[in-house]
């Protein structure tokens, strides 16, 4: 084997070597050089960016040759611009002769340069809680991270303005053209004001910066200094909420941006169009529920309903809940655990442990977006209702049939079949274009890369586990593990 290998090795350096002499040939033989009655050549590049003299010695030349018959040729060759006279005295002074000299050289063409936004806060949009653990696991929950407030009049953006570009010369006097750099307004949105000279963008009201479709706005924040009550009412607020307590049972807070609260939410309703941070817990006796655009992050949740479009983050624990999100639920410090109630996740579900040691069926779902399955279940609902309406009208049809064929039919029972033959043909095409919507999304959730579920502690009997394609029961305790789909198969593996 390693003889080959070494054959192999020399076969190839061979090949190399064969192909540069070629190449050394060919340069060789299209090279124009001087000759004693054409004692000056004078080469100019492909790009037209260099001119370069070989100039014959005395010796050979069966004439002399001046500096100023090597100008008059490179004016005779068309090159006119970046002629570099101390370069050619030096051909004449030092004796530079037969060899390739630079004389001339253009001026390459210099980009510009686009205009950029510095922005002066966090356009992510990731809100990232970074949580402080002691020793003992104890988790510092004041620590989450709080709404980002600016004051009426701080800069949000700076634009840096486009360089123009600089047109580049050939040495033949040819212009080259530059790329201009491109100009870009300021993203303004609401409540925030362009300077006079367009470069600065600063807030009109003090608020929340929002970067969204590509603008920047400042988001009016409403604080509410202690619970939503009967003394506040419901909240539905254009903007960021900010509640110093609590929410109280059955009241609603609505808010188009983030909602924070510092204290505990009772049977309540929040919706939020961006995200849902909670210092306190959701104790929601089945009905409290929590709905965000964004992420929800929150210490703890009690029979309650919590959905985000991106992830849930809970600090300590859930009891009993339903949890739905978009990308990832993620309860793992030292103590979190998920008991009861079911868990979705579009991606990832990441907790510390999992049911728990009295056999409490707890289920979790991952790998499938919740709005997906949405659709995947109405459009199932839906075919299995227009089938039995169907069945019910082709029973019918039969029904009038046999009594026509046994006679004519009474005008009623005629109009009757005029309401039913064209209602079938309307469920069938229904059925059919709502099976072929229902197809498309099962082959679109086979091809997705299935989820994870990681389970840094434990994993309980009597939890169930759905992927895309598979059901699983846990029927032991397993510890330090992950869950995943694999060949229509839920396999364990390492955490």
């Amino acid at each position: 084997m390693a003889k080959k290998k070494k054959e192999e090795t020399k076969r190839v350096e061979d090949e190399i070597l064969s192909d540069f002499a070629a190449f050394e040939k060919q340069q060789a033989e299209s090279a124009d050089l001087p000759t004693a009655e054409e004692p000056v050549k004078i080469r100019i590049s492909a790009d037209k960016l260099k001119a370069v003299a070989i100039v014959l010695s005395p010796v050979e030349a069966a004439k002399e040759v001046t500096k100023e018959d090597l100008i008059a040729a490179l004016k005779s060759q068309g090159v006119v611009y970046g002629i570099d006279e101390a370069a050619i005295d030096e051909i004449f002074q030092y004796g530079s002769f037969g060899v390739d000299v630079p004389v001339a050289k253009g001026k390459e063409p210099s980009d510009g340069v686009s205009a950029k936004i510095d922005f002066k806060f966090d356009i992510s949009g990731e809100k990232k809680v970074e949580l402080k653990i002691d020793e003992h696991g104890n988790v510092d929950h004041k620590a989450i991270n709080l709404i980002k407030s600016i004051e009426e009049g701080e800069v949000l953006a700076l634009k840096i303005p486009a360089v123009k570009g600089e047109t580049g010369m050939t040495v033949t006097g040819a212009t080259l053209p530059a790329k201009e750099g491109k100009d870009i307004p300021l993203p303004a949105g609401e409540n925030v004001k362009v300077s006079e000279d367009g470069l600065t963008l600063t807030a009109e009201i003090s608020g929340q910066p929002i970067y969204k479709d590509g603008k920047v706005s400042v988001s009016p924040v409403y604080v509410v200094k202690g619970d939503v009550s009967y003394a506040t009412g419901n909240i539905n607020f254009k903007g960021t909420v900010t509640i110093e307590g609590g929410v109280q049972s059955d009241f609603v807070v609505n808010a188009t941006d983030d909602i924070e609260v510092h204290g505990n939410i009772e049977k309540a309703y929040l919706e939020a169009g961006g995200d849902v941070r909670v210092r306190g817990g959701l104790y929601g006796q089945s009905e409290g529920k929590i709905s965000a655009g964004g992420s929800v992050t929150i210490r703890s949740i009690e029979s309650g309903i919590v959905e985000a479009g991106k992830n849930i983050i809970i600090t300590q624990s859930s009891r009993y809940s339903t949890l739905i999100a978009g990308e990832d639920i993620i309860l793992n410090n030292v103590k979190g655990s998920i008991v009861g109630g079911k868990a979705t996740a579009g991606r990832t579900i990441d907790v510390t442990n999992l049911g728990s040691q009295s056999f409490t069926e707890t289920a979790v779902e991952v790998g499938v977006n919740p709005k997906i399955k949405e659709m995947q279940v109405s459009l199932e609902e839906k075919i299995k209702e227009n089938r039995q309406h169907l069945e019910k009208a082709l029973h019918s049809i039969k029904t009038l049939k046999e009594m026509q064929s046994q006679g004519s039919l009474p005008p009623d029972k005629v109009e009757l079949m005029k309401k039913l033959v064209p209602a079938a043909h309307q469920l069938k095409n229904a059925i059919e274009a709502d099976t072929a919507k229902l197809n498309f999304i099962h082959e679109k959730l086979k091809s997705m890369q299935a989820g994870r579920l990681k389970i840094n502690k434990t994993i309980f009997p009597n939890v169930k586990i759905t992927t895309i394609g598979a059901t699983m029961t846990v029927r032991k305790e397993i510890n330090h593990s992950s869950f995943y789909e694999q060949n229509e198969q839920i396999i364990v593996g390492p955490y």
